[in-house]
């Protein structure tokens, strides 16, 4: 199942966001500069966004987003226990704030997909959304690789129907080549930070 279409260095492709239906891999190392520069290329103009923060609060890998791109006008986080800050500072009641939520801690992969479902379904068929994870690195750390890539194979087709894109970030020296081949062939394309 390779639907790797192309790969591309940060300054190549399209500055304004990534086409509907659209996942992308973002292979950079941890904290490097250009992976935040590329994630906000692939945000773009969006209307809308959903940030999947494991190991940041999810307000601070907004904030990133916002220094390269405006700051979409909707916005829902999923965040863990440890990293919740104020946007999912009430997402253990979603009756309370439907657009945040939380999970224990980052190999909680199932409550991962449910929120990520649910949250996507939140924003109306109108608005151009753009899912941020970050990251998988985190996910790998947590959980078997095959279960993150059901995960992934999950999440993406959750994207394409909504109609939403993706990008999922993934430090390639954290895995072995045999992780990060199979890791590839869920993304439409891969951008190399």
């Amino acid at each position: 199942m390779s639907r790797q279409t192309a790969i591309e260095s940060p300054s190549g492709g399209r500055t304004s966001g990534t086409p509907r239906g659209e996942n992308v891999l973002v292979l950079a190392a941890s904290m490097d500069p250009a992976a935040d520069e590329a994630c906000g290329r692939l945000v773009g103009d969006a209307d809308g966004l959903l940030v999947v923060s494991l190991t940041q609060d999810p307000d601070d890998r907004l904030d990133t987003i916002a220094m390269h791109t405006g700051r979409p006008e909707r916005v829902a986080a999923v965040s863990c226990d440890a990293t919740r800050g104020p946007a999912a500072s009430t997402a253990a009641d979603p009756t309370t704030d439907p657009r945040a939520a939380t999970v224990s801690d980052p190999g909680d992969l199932t409550g991962l997909g449910i929120h990520v479902e649910r949250l996507l379904s939140g924003f109306d068929h109108e608005t151009d959304v753009t899912v941020c994870v970050h990251s998988l690195t985190t996910l790998l750390q947590y959980a078997d690789p095959r279960a993150v890539f059901q995960l992934c194979h999950a999440m993406t087709r959750t994207v394409t129907d909504h109609g939403a894109s993706a990008h999922f970030h993934l430090n390639p020296t954290t895995v072995d080549d045999r992780t990060l081949r199979t890791m590839r062939s869920l993304f439409d394309r891969t951008v190399e930070a």
